[in-house]
């Protein structure tokens, strides 16, 4: 390793130079060694499309590691390849990772973020180091290959899956082989990752390809493998249909022809075809990643030992999903139907979120939990919207949430801990920059909005008030405590004890730190404090 006033240059044995640059702390200007858009992967094209990835060769000279490497292009923005462009190679050569350190020297602990975005976007740029910087970690940021690139399967030797997630596992292997060079110690790493990085980060946990040295502690935030979400039972109807929109198969198109479409199809039109097709990891199959249902997993206590794990969601983080079925909702079914809505809506919530329930004892129970009496008699969907968002976030976040936890604590007692993160700030993430006036329903402490107070972006966002500010103190100093010796603690706080029982206790993270006893008071959350208000409101 050299330093100097010109140049920051870091020599990885058998591999080669990479020359970083610097930035500074957020809030007391400590010094950054930065080095962005790190190769750890020979690029994925040509025969390694949809395969795992290979290690990066060994190169001679000094690499230039002070830009960041390309974002993966996604379906959203496929528009942006120049049409004379997306042939080229270069749009799918985007494995990279980002490392900061304030002491090459040193032997600190590892913090491996795993972004998410949905399985098909996402990127280490946005997620800088200037928040938990301030404490004695390296942070690492891979980037992954996203959507059908990346989790594309016709469950077979051609297309087996999850090269995405392979990706990640080659990123923690990068980490164990090199990060030495950077100043952080290998023995102490902890994985962690949000909502479709969640996911990933749980999925690691429990599948049996993934060495126990990869990682020593996990933080899992806003899901995780028990999400409906979180993985895909029926990849090749999604493999077929992307082939077959692309104009170059049809129906009676054999598996051979599909796969033999997906390998040539320019990244544009793959892309283009993929735009309203949510592409996941896939259990079973070639890949191996996962042998079976996370489920199982469960069922038959097969959680690493002696892992240490951090997990939550965020008060509101069902808004995020709400808005999609608020809008869907109005268009099948309208507003006004309030027969169907006091007879039928939860019946069809359930469904829309991928359970079967042909008892009516799922259905009955949410209903008894979720609406009052007065409220479900009159059948007014918008007055049924506080139960709504209570399913919401309870089916896709906050149930998977508490299922992992209660997997992990009954393999490794006093060693999980779990939290709500119940903070409202000056910023948001509800609606991603889109307009949520229409909707009636508030954001919240929305789904991402504990990444603020991590990660400082965008930049209109990183520039925190004074009360934002000390939520992210607080953030940085449990992740990283959590990080540097498996407890996450606080100095302006009560003691966070892990969980004892399969219902906490657990931590709120707010403007004043306390603890929880039932995390089941999260699945209702909403309602009850409607229904307080209106209590109030009547009494004055």
């Amino acid at each position: 390793m050299a330093l100097s006033s010109e140049e920051i240059i870091v020599d990885i044995p058998k591999l080669g130079s990479l020359r970083g640059s610097k930035t500074t702390s957020a809030w007391t200007g400590r010094k950054i060694y930065q080095f962005l858009g790190v190769k750890y992967a020979e690029a994925p094209i040509g025969s390694l499309r949809f395969k795992k990835p290979v290690p990066i060769a060994p190169w001679t000279g000094i690499k230039d590691a002070t830009k960041y490497g390309k974002t993966f292009p996604n379906p959203s923005n496929y528009k942006d390849i120049p049409e004379e462009e997306k042939f080229s190679p270069d749009w799918e050569d985007c494995i990279s990772l980002c490392v900061y350190s304030t002491n090459l020297s040193a032997s600190q602990p590892v913090m491996v973020y795993i972004h998410g975005g949905g399985f098909y976007e996402g990127g280490s740029p946005f997620h800088p180091p200037n928040y938990l910087l301030e404490k004695d970690v390296i942070l690492v940021v891979p980037q992954y290959r996203l959507g059908a690139l990346g989790f594309l399967s016709t469950m077979t030797d051609t297309i087996p899956g999850n090269a995405g997630i392979f990706d990640v596992i080659l990123a923690l292997e990068w980490v164990q082989k090199h990060i030495r060079y950077f100043g952080g110690d290998p023995n102490n790493v902890t994985a962690f990752g949000q909502s479709s990085g969640s996911g990933i980060v749980s999925h690691l946990i429990i599948s049996p390809l993934v060495p126990d040295n990869l990682f020593h502690r996990v933080i899992v935030q806003s899901g995780s493998s028990f999400g409906t979400w979180a993985t895909h039972v029926d990849p090749v109807t999604d493999a077929r249909n992307i082939a077959i929109a692309s104009g170059k198969c049809t129906e009676s198109s054999t598996i051979q022809d599909i796969e033999h479409c997906l390998l040539e199809m320019n990244v544009k039109t793959l892309l283009q075809c993929t735009k309203d097709t949510r592409i996941r990891p896939v259990v079973g199959g070639p890949s191996g990643f996962l042998n079976k249902s996370p489920n199982d997993f469960f069922l038959k206590s097969q959680c690493r030992k002696g892992l240490s794990v951090m997990t939550g969601a965020t008060k509101h983080d069902g808004g995020h999903p709400l808005t999609a079925f608020y809008d869907r909702f109005k268009e099948l079914k309208g507003f006004t139907d309030t027969n169907f809505n006091s007879f039928k809506l939860m019946q069809f919530v359930v469904g829309r979120y991928g359970s079967v329930d042909e008892t009516g004892i799922l259905t009955g129970f949410l209903t008894a939990n979720l609406f009052d009496p007065n409220t479900l008699a009159q059948g007014d969907f918008h007055k049924m919207i506080s139960g709504l968002y209570d399913f919401v976030n309870t089916v896709v976040f906050k149930a998977p949430v508490l299922k992992l936890a209660q997997f992990c604590a009954s393999v490794n007692p006093r060693q999980t801990w779990l939290y709500t993160f119940d903070y409202e700030g000056e910023h948001t993430r509800f609606g991603y920059g889109a307009d949520t006036s229409k909707y009636p329903f508030k954001g919240g402490a929305a789904h991402s909005d504990d990444n603020i107070y991590l990660f400082p972006w965008p930049d209109s966002v990183a520039k925190l008030n004074q009360e934002d500010t000390k939520i992210a103190k607080k953030m940085v100093e449990l992740w990283t405590s959590f990080a540097t010796n498996g407890i996450p603690s606080c100095s302006d706080g009560p003691l966070w004890p892990p969980m004892e029982t399969p219902i906490g206790p657990y931590l709120h993270i707010d403007r004043t730190l306390s603890v929880g006893q039932n995390f089941h008071d999260e699945f209702t959350v909403i309602s009850r404090e409607e229904q307080c208000y209106k209590e109030n409101k009547s009494s004055l």
